[in-house]
């Protein structure tokens, strides 16, 4: 029996040492993130990634001043503008396109007015494409949720607004 008892001794804590070990060595069911029940996990796609549609450039304000809008203000395409004005851009510019939006009133300082007459009317075409692809001051980019085509919509459709 006394012989046993420190090959015991020996194998509780050769066991003991071996099991706190294997934590150390593979972590990655601890170090996986967490997703809340029915949440599909986010998977971006690989750094410098070519969409589909082609990888449109970033322009410069320089660069996009020159762009002429594709888009003739007909009246479909003031109508599309329009839709997606209402969705993107009402909720901090406002309807009227004061910077009066529901959310923009919060905002300090406030969203640009954009009806005619104000500075950002003056601006060409192309500039107003430009900030609504990369943003300016506190308004995000909408290079992601719309296409250029869409975007150039809307710039249409700020042309209207009195």
């Amino acid at each position: 029996m006394r012989g046993r008892l420190p090959a015991l001794l020996a194998a509780l804590v050769l066991a003991a040492g071996s099991l706190t070990a294997c934590e150390r060595i593979d972590r990655n069911m601890w170090d996986n993130p967490a997703y809340k029940p029915q949440e599909e996990p986010v998977r971006l796609p690989p750094k410098d990634s070519v969409p589909t549609k082609g990888k449109e450039r970033n322009l410069s304000m320089a660069e996009a001043v020159k762009l002429k809008n594709p888009v003739d203000p007909s009246e479909g395409n003031l109508s599309k503008g329009k839709d997606l004005y209402g969705i993107f851009c009402v909720p901090c510019h406002g309807v009227s396109g004061k910077g009066d939006g529901p959310v923009g009133k919060k905002y300090v300082p406030t969203p640009a007015d954009l009806h005619a007459g104000s500075p950002v009317s003056a601006l060409p075409d192309g500039a107003l494409f430009a900030i609504l692809s990369n943003g300016a001051g506190g308004m995000p980019a909408f290079r992601a949720d719309l296409t250029p085509d869409e975007r150039w919509h809307v710039v249409v459709y700020l042309r209207t607004l009195k």
